[in-house]
């Protein structure tokens, strides 16, 4: 049995429909360190059906300490389970971690089913921790931890933010890597991290409010090839994801990556994000790199089609601008997906539609582009846009279970208007078939749908058509047939 026990909370309802899943980076990272002195145990909900036993087996040796991570929304509410069941069973410190603690740190430790709350990063926070849970000594001396002492809350203050070349390669061992190989237009690929951070200004983004996310580092341009063609030997990949926030700051390790990444000639593709200014940039040659090197999909965040809404999330971007890089990316075989948000507040109807029509517009100027699935806007803590939905009459939640209804389907702002809430729940489900990006789903039965559905969902979308929509209910009867089953 192990000394630290951590898990990964489910948390989007898309999950019901996936078998293999992007490995829980967030808890790798936290136990790099921890990993090399003492046993741990990763238990995953979204692929352990399990978990619960699993759970309890591990809390009936009494480990040093259980930990959970969680973004803001639906997560926190898988988080909150394991954390009632450790304190009803386990008697044993329970440690909250991740982008919703790190926001939120004195709320999170207020909760009665949270003993420490680790701020920002983890390699070196958590290692002490664990040692100080260990020895029975001072926890004054755990950098970021927020902890009662006589019931006050504590808070020491955060580590250096680490240099990513100086941290050991990820613990994988740890996880059974059969769930974490996503299928990727048939071929294998693994998920890593290359960088951290972002040092732009979006005023909806949660990178303002934590202090370990504003700054932009990245590993080495030979560090992270190494990794790569590490992963290709260990585990038969093709291809490789990025889960940067950013990986085009820097055009010099950029180019650099590219250029081994062709001269290491694994046949390898990679996908990453960068922001539309980033491919402006880039010249013809810049671009052709790209495309030699297997760059096979390409993240970009629009957000909104409306240049108003544009200068007021200071995303520093213009439509002409998506525009061009769209027509850039037509003439390569780099597939963009571009990302869209509605029902910003102040954001009117006519705004709305801008939106649509240039999410139209891109999937038609290029037939290998997709449109992200059209989430509703939620303000996060910390963050410009929140204050100002404060302003507009949004009820700041109370407690990390109001924090848990935060999923992604919420639209019940008070800034949104009955007609226009309908509005985007609608085009929310349409477009996850206006393009094809139902294929990466692993149901076989959600391809199918999306495949013969595809050609009314563009329509309805297209001309905001919902006149007998029943779809929605679809959605619910397949949740409900994954939880049966």
């Amino acid at each position: 049995m192990a000394d630290v026990v951590l898990v990964y909370p489910k948390s989007s309802y898309i999950e019901a429909a996936m078998l293999h899943f992007y490995p829980p980076l967030a808890l790798l990272n936290a136990v790099v360190f921890v990993a090399q002195s003492f046993t741990v145990r990763i238990i995953d909900q979204r692929v352990d059906r399990d978990w619960r036993k699993h759970l309890l087996e591990e809390l009936a040796t009494k480990p040093l300490c259980v930990g959970v991570s969680s973004l803001t929304g639906e997560q926190i509410t898988g988080a909150l389970e394991v954390s009632r069941i450790v304190r009803q069973h386990g008697g044993v410190p329970v440690v909250w971690g991740g982008v919703h603690a790190s926001i939120l740190p004195a709320e999170t430790l207020a909760h009665p089913l949270v003993d420490f709350v680790v701020e920002g990063e983890g390699e070196i926070a958590f290692l002490k921790l664990v040692e100080a849970l260990r020895d029975k000594s001072p926890l004054a001396a755990v950098p970021g931890l927020w902890y009662l002492e006589g019931g006050k809350p504590l808070h020491n203050p955060c580590p250096e933010l680490v240099d990513l070349a100086t941290l050991p390669e990820l613990p994988y061992h740890l996880l059974d890597m059969r769930h974490y190989i996503v299928d990727f237009g048939g071929e294998p690929m693994f998920a890593m991290e290359s960088s951290r951070g972002c040092p732009n200004h979006c005023t909806f983004c949660f990178v303002q409010k934590t202090t370990s996310q504003r700054l932009w580092r990245a590993l080495p341009a030979e560090l992270t090839v190494e990794r790569i063609q590490k992963a290709h030997r260990d585990y038969g990949v093709r291809g490789i994801e990025l889960l940067d926030l950013e990986s085009f700051i820097n055009p010099e390790r950029l180019k650099l990556f590219c250029e081994l990444l062709i001269k290491a000639d694994l046949g390898l593709f990679w996908n990453a994000c960068a922001r539309v200014n980033d491919i402006l940039r880039l010249d013809r040659e810049g671009l052709a790199l790209l495309e030699r090197s297997g760059l096979r999909r390409l993240a970009l965040g629009v957000e909104s089609g409306s240049p108003r809404i544009l200068k007021m999330i200071r995303k520093g971007i213009t439509v002409d601008q998506v525009r061009d890089v769209s027509t850039r990316l037509a003439a390569t075989k780099i597939p963009p997906v571009w990302s869209f948000i509605a029902g910003f507040p102040t954001e009117t109807s006519e705004e709305l539609r801008l939106t649509t029509e240039l999410i139209v517009h891109l999937l038609r100027e290029n037939p290998t582009a997709k449109s992200s699935i059209l989430h509703c806007f939620r303000p996060l803590p910390g963050t410009e846009l929140y204050d100002t939905c404060v302003e507009m009459g949004l009820k700041r939640p109370q407690s990390l279970e109001e924090w848990a209804t935060y999923e992604m389907g919420k639209i019940d702002f008070p800034w949104i208007s009955k007609e226009m809430q309908h509005r985007i729940a609608a085009l929310n489900f349409l477009s996850l078939f206006i393009d094809k990006k139902y294929v990466e789903v692993d149901s076989p039965a959600v391809r199918l749908f999306g495949q013969v559905y595809g050609p009314l969902a563009r329509y309805r979308f297209k001309n905001e058509d919902f006149r007998w929509f029943l779809e929605p209910g679809l959605k619910q009867a397949f949740l409900a047939l994954r939880r049966w089953s």
